[in-house]
């Protein structure tokens, strides 16, 4: 199944010390981009994340913000620097003696002294962390991927009426191609008959020359043959199941250089009018090839 590259996605786990959050989303991009954006103190489970996307995301421009909401419920061990706050107290005894300041200190002193009141966060576990932010990871990658392919079964069935519609066209092109030379000897013939003032003074060995150089000039053969190839390996990428936006678009890279020196060879009015559809199709064609994964 085709995937698009557009999608969103959320998750949510929670454990002892608090709740980790993920949410992703991701856009069109020619390679696999990704930017991740979560807390200095889960920057060492960076490459957690990355192995749950890579599972299911190849390509795409995806973006990844990681939150970590602590338990505020958990214990806190308040300490205080009983010899830092002793000295600075003595300090401001001293200095209020000398200045004939009031004597008296609130307990509050203690709140400005820097450093003297320290708090201590309950350590967290490292494994049962590491494992909350795998699983966020995973389900935000999960509902990313939902929404990828949701999208993508939409693309999936435009992109396989366009390569219908460019394939009738080329039928047509290719059951129109043997006409052309015969229609150009006819036409030929007639030009010179009425130039000429009998029929019977006709060149017939000139006029065969001149219908077997157009012929060669104009012959499409190598170039429908490879359109053909091309074509049918259109079909094997996107019934195979697997990522395959790069290489449709290469094979439409191919198929636009086919079809244009084709449409330079084709000196025929309901030939070029298929050509020309054929290049419009193809264009929508690598629009929609774009979006998918």
């Amino acid at each position: 199944m085709l995937k698009s590259m557009t999608g969103f996605g959320k998750g949510v786990a929670v454990f002892g010390g608090g709740t980790v959050s993920v949410e992703i989303k991701s856009v069109n991009s020619k390679t696999l981009d990704l930017q991740i954006k979560m807390p200095r103190e889960l920057s060492a489970f960076e490459v957690t994340v990355k192995k749950a996307l890579r599972e299911k995301v190849s390509r795409g421009k995806v973006d990844v913000f990681v939150q970590f909401d602590r338990d505020q419920s958990s214990e806190y061990n308040v300490m205080l620097n009983g010899g830092l706050a002793k000295a600075y107290l003595e300090k401001l005894r001293n200095g209020a003696e000398e200045f004939g300041l009031e004597k008296a200190l609130s307990p509050e002193i203690l709140l400005k002294i820097p450093d003297a009141i320290t708090v201590e966060r309950p350590e967290l576990d490292e494994d049962e962390l590491e494992k909350c932010v795998f699983e966020a990871s995973k389900a935000a990658v999960s509902k990313l991927s939902e929404m990828r392919e949701t999208e993508g079964a939409y693309l999936d069935g435009e992109i396989r009426r366009l390569v219908g519609e460019i394939s009738g066209a080329f039928e047509t092109i290719k059951a129109r191609a043997p006409f052309v030379s015969v229609e150009y000897k006819q036409k030929l013939t007639e030009r010179l008959e009425k130039l000429l003032d009998s029929p019977e003074t006709l060149d017939e060995q000139r006029i065969a020359q001149e219908v077997a150089f157009f012929a060669d000039r104009a012959d499409i053969t190598e170039e429908t043959a490879r359109i053909g190839s091309h074509l049918a390996q259109i079909m094997k990428y996107l019934d195979s199941g697997e990522p395959c936006g790069r290489e449709i678009d290469f094979v439409l890279q191919e198929f636009k250089r086919e079809i244009n020196t084709l449409g330079s060879k084709s000196n025929d009015s309901e030939l070029f009018e298929s050509v020309l559809t054929v290049k419009s199709k193809l264009e929508m064609l690598r629009e929609q090839i774009q979006n998918i994964e």
